[in-house]
């Protein structure tokens, strides 16, 4: 009867520690932001829309080698509301993504010389001051195969 109490109390215990852990010491994986725009508006969470964005793929010849090289630029973008920055990002076949800063560059060339299929798209960021944090918009994802 002994051994039975004790492992009654051991239950009761885990019970209450399983609660005070739901209650009070687990960190939420949930963070809160507020944002007031000029005009006064209030948001909780900044939702970017994706700009319209004008792109030219192709693939260039790599001279009479019978390989391509991917080239993609982007010929025009945006305005989005509240978005301070625009970028391209490109996958290769091989699953390397690479990030074109739009207010830098507007054109991304690979130096590889291989084929496959490229994915691309344009993304408005909104990139908090002072801080390395990017709030950045949906992507819709086009292909090039070269």
């Amino acid at each position: 009867m002994g051994a039975a109490r004790i492992r009654a109390r051991g239950a009761g215990a885990l019970v209450i520690l399983v609660l005070s852990c739901l209650l009070v010491g687990v960190p939420s994986a949930h963070a809160a932001f507020s944002a007031t725009a000029r005009s006064g508006f209030t948001a909780s969470a900044l939702v970017l829309a994706a700009p319209t964005a004008s792109i030219s793929p192709d693939c260039s010849p790599v001279g009479n080698s019978g390989k391509f090289r991917p080239r993609i630029t982007v010929t025009q973008y945006g305005p989005v509301p509240r978005a301070n920055g625009y970028v391209l990002t490109v996958t290769d076949p091989n699953g390397q993504r690479t990030i074109v800063d739009l207010s830098v560059s507007s054109t991304y060339s690979s130096d590889q010389i291989y084929g496959g299929q490229w994915t691309y798209a344009v993304q408005s960021q909104y990139r908090v001051p002072g801080t390395s944090n990017v709030w950045a918009s949906r992507t819709d994802p086009k292909t090039l195969s070269c």
